[in-house]
């Protein structure tokens, strides 16, 4: 090469430095070859050949820069640098230029980002998952999918045995399921659960991290917070864990998470439409815990919203100790939520549309073998789905209990059990219910129902000063508020002063419920107070009479049944032995509601 041109060559480079530089400082940088200008003067008909450039070579490929009217290099010249530039506080690991995707997860030192560029799409995921070996790493992946072919593969691992479990930060676009689909069964035992569990799109037994955004399709347990550490379910609780936004798509788990405290699971949209299960297990978009060994608490969620969940609850609370939430929505779900076990369960509404039952199950359920205590709800709202013959809610709390409200609507249709009431509220302690209402059409039950003969007393300090029913027939024609608080030896109505126009004749309450006149008369009663614990009735039994629909009756020795149909009664009086149990009186239908006759007595005349 000629002396001559090897001079142009390292001008026109010093040159696209000098661009490069004013790309990054807003300035330009005059050649490095001494020159007072980029190009020759006017004038000057012989300048040197290494202190200008010629005019052919400005603003073209392989050529310099130009300056526009404001000194300044045209955006259109300048270099997308993004990707080769970072800030001098951050350490950037670009994992398109290494060999593989865990070959820059293992050269990414503490603290540092590594960076998933949309060409590299789609990212199969290998086998063993993407292993994170340092803590304090941001996947930055937004922009980027990933492919799982694995069943109970992770897209992304944090384990503690692997130094690197710790105060992640995870940013990921897209973690598709693209493999034959398995089972809860599949796999065995894989890191202390099912195979499917470790089916996620993030899997961590450490502290501190954080699912910024995830979006996932298919994948079985898209995040699962874990306690395994090496040798079981229960080797560790996880502290701070956080979510951010999660969309799932087709999961069995759509959160799993086991004995984790302090967390915050941030909102999410879930919908699953799909249930592979196998049977072992229902579908969830939340699911907390087994079991009482792997209790969780102290955390908080914010707003969750699930769509077509049909193997379970849409939420699932097992074993979990101080819980506050804000909403958790379901839409077309098998259920929408079942706290088993838990205490300490405070949030703002539950609330479900279109929900399908689930066998006997009930829509919200608070139950367990250790029962549910204090638990604080602002608003429970249930709407069944149009034919579904299941119950919408049942409380089985002890020592404290509010809800604000209960609303329940509901269409049944064919056989529904007389005996179960629509709400069912059980619990020993102090619990209040400010409003319940009941719209449920077709229904042959009571709306809502207080202990039971086998939990005689159970109810005894709960206080709903206000409920009503809509109706209780195809035409959602009303009921009397009497045939309301039908409950079994309880305390419903303490502190409450319902009205009716008569001396009340059904219903089951306490000595001491008293009844305002609806309609106050001059020499007329202001009302009544019941004197003795027991069921009311409108009379005795008799033989061959007619029986009607929602009459109340006492039977000889002072046991009171209710009529579910109309009828005519007997030769023979009724012999009921369990209090719930409906049979046949003659041609009418019955249930047994009480062991023994309460009785009322007039507040005086006005």
């Amino acid at each position: 090469m000629s002396g001559e041109a090897e001079k142009a060559l390292r001008r026109r480079g010093v040159l696209r430095l000098g661009a490069i530089a004013a790309a990054i400082s807003g300035t330009y940088a005059a050649s490095a070859t001494g020159a007072s200008s980029a190009q020759a003067a006017p004038g000057d008909k012989n300048p040197p050949a290494d202190t200008y450039v010629p005019i052919a070579e400005k603003g073209v490929a392989s050529g310099v820069a130009t300056l526009g009217s404001d000194s300044k290099i045209p955006k259109a010249q300048i270099p997308d640098l993004s990707s080769a530039f970072v800030s001098v506080n951050e350490i950037t690991i670009n994992a398109a230029r290494y060999p593989s995707p865990q070959a820059a997860l293992d050269a990414a030192p503490a603290g540092s980002r590594v960076y998933f560029p949309s060409t590299m799409s789609p990212v199969t995921i290998p086998a063993g998952g993407l292993i994170l070996k340092s803590n304090g790493l941001t996947i930055d992946a937004m922009s980027c999918e990933f492919h799982v072919a694995t069943w109970g593969t992770p897209a992304f691992l944090a384990l503690r045995s692997n130094n690197g479990a710790d105060d992640h930060t995870f940013r990921i676009g897209l973690v598709k399921y693209v493999g034959t689909r398995g089972t809860h069964l599949t796999g065995g035992v894989v890191r202390g659960s099912a195979a499917y569990c470790s089916g996620s799109g993030v899997w961590s037994n450490g502290d501190r991290n954080y699912v910024e955004y995830l979006r996932t399709e298919g994948m079985p347990t898209p995040i699962f917070f874990a306690s395994w550490d090496g040798i079981g379910m229960n080797d560790r609780t996880g502290v701070g864990n956080r979510i951010g936004y999660l969309h799932a798509n087709g999961y069995d788990f759509g959160l799993l998470y086991v004995k984790q405290e302090a967390f915050d699971w941030g909102n999410a949209y879930c919908h699953d439409d799909i249930d592979d299960s196998g049977g072992a297990n229902q579908t969830h978009a939340i699911y907390c815990s087994a079991s009482a060994g792997q209790r969780s608490g102290r955390g908080q969620m914010g707003r969750w919203l699930t769509e077509r969940n049909y193997g379970g609850h849409a939420y699932l609370f097992k074993f979990a100790d101080g819980i506050t939430f804000g909403t958790l929505i379901s839409d077309d779900c098998a259920g929408v939520l079942s706290a088993q076990n838990v205490s300490d369960f405070v949030g703002d509404i539950v609330s479900g549309t279109r929900v399908r039952g689930l066998a006997a199950d009930r829509s919200v359920l608070f139950s367990g073998t250790e029962r549910c205590k204090r638990v604080n709800v602002g608003r429970i709202d249930v709407k069944k789905a149009a034919g579904d013959n299941t119950p919408a809610i049942g409380l089985w709390v002890d020592e404290t209990c509010e809800v604000g409200s209960i609303i329940t609507e509901s269409e049944h249709v064919g056989s529904v059990n007389p005996a179960v009431p629509e709400v069912l509220v059980r619990g020993i302690g102090a619990g209040s219910i400010r409003s319940v209402l009941v719209k449920a059409k077709g229904v042959p039950a009571r709306p809502v129902d207080l202990g039971d003969g086998t939990l005689a007393g159970q109810a005894a300090g709960w206080n709903i000063p206000s409920v009503r029913s809509l109706g209780t027939d195809a035409a959602f024609n009303a009921i009397p508020v009497g045939e309301v608080p039908l409950s079994h030896s309880n305390a419903w109505g303490d502190g409450s002063n319902w009205l009716s126009a008569a001396a009340p004749a059904k219903g089951i309450f306490r000595r001491g419920m008293r009844w305002a006149a609806a309609a106050p008369s001059v020499g007329a009663a202001r009302g009544w107070t019941q004197t003795a614990n027991g069921a009311l009735s409108g009379g005795a039994w008799m033989a061959s009479s007619t029986a009607r629909l929602g009459s109340w009756v006492r039977l000889a020795d002072g046991r009171v049944i209710r009529y579910i149909t109309d009828g005519t009664t007997g030769a023979t009086e009724p012999g009921p032995t369990t209090v719930g149990q409906t049979g046949a009186d003659g041609t009418a239908m019955y249930e047994y509601m009480a062991t023994t006759s309460g009785a009322v007595a007039s507040d005086g005349n006005l």
